[in-house]
């Protein structure tokens, strides 16, 4: 995969240079028109360039995660905190957020700082799927369940995933949205597989979208 993304972006380019190379070789081109074309041609260089280095930054980011470095976890305390860290998200006001943990002092044997990226990044997710909703609400809960894992759900009551794409939200750089890299569920998910664990999505058109954190 590495190399196909980086090949749809070094091809283009590569073959726009040697466009711009014949073009500076021919004599019969207008000076004018050569600095505009050259300026434009730069500029999409320079404008790949720095995408494709964000995307092998992100691919490092996906490849270097460090080894969970567990302690016990108060969930009811845990998840308070996330939600404070997601107040910067610009619709943070709009949104009610319920929190339900069962019981109330609920533990988990994880890694903090690890198991709080995968929670914010699933709260930044639920916050982008309630925008401009009038009734958005994100609940939180947290219950121990039949096989002694602990499950940790973040429900929202957006839109939900079209089921054509369920099959693809964990695949690597895969994106619906405009701005993203595409790798935060990735990421999410390959954290709880470290922990012994796991990430589920489940989701109703037109009602809502769970995410299972099992652990």
């Amino acid at each position: 995969m590495l190399s196909h993304e980086i090949m749809n972006s070094i091809a283009p380019v590569t073959s726009l240079s040697d466009t711009l190379l014949s073009m500076h070789a021919d004599p019969e081109i207008a000076p004018d028109d050569l600095k505009r074309n050259t300026e434009n041609g730069l500029k999409v260089i320079s404008e790949t360039g720095k995408g494709l280095i964000s995307f092998v930054e992100s691919y490092r980011k996906f490849t270097r995660i460090p080894r969970p470095e567990r302690e016990l976890i108060n969930l009811n305390e845990f998840i308070q905190r996330v939600v404070i860290l997601s107040s910067t998200e610009p619709n943070f006001p709009e949104v009610k957020i319920d929190i339900c943990i069962q019981p109330d002092d609920l533990k988990v044997f994880a890694d903090p700082n690890l198991m709080g990226q995968v929670l914010l990044n699933l709260m930044k997710n639920a916050f982008y799927a309630l925008r401009g909703r009038a009734d958005a609400c994100i609940t939180l809960s947290a219950e121990q369940g039949a096989t002694g894992k602990v499950l940790i759900r973040v429900r929202d009551n957006g839109p939900g995933i079209p089921p054509e794409i369920m099959n693809e939200i964990f695949v690597p750089f895969f994106t619906t949205k405009e701005e993203g890299s595409g790798i935060g569920l990735s990421i999410s998910r390959q954290i709880m597989r470290m922990h012994g664990g796991n990430l589920k999505a489940s989701s109703i058109a037109g009602k809502e979208t769970v995410f299972t954190i099992i652990i």
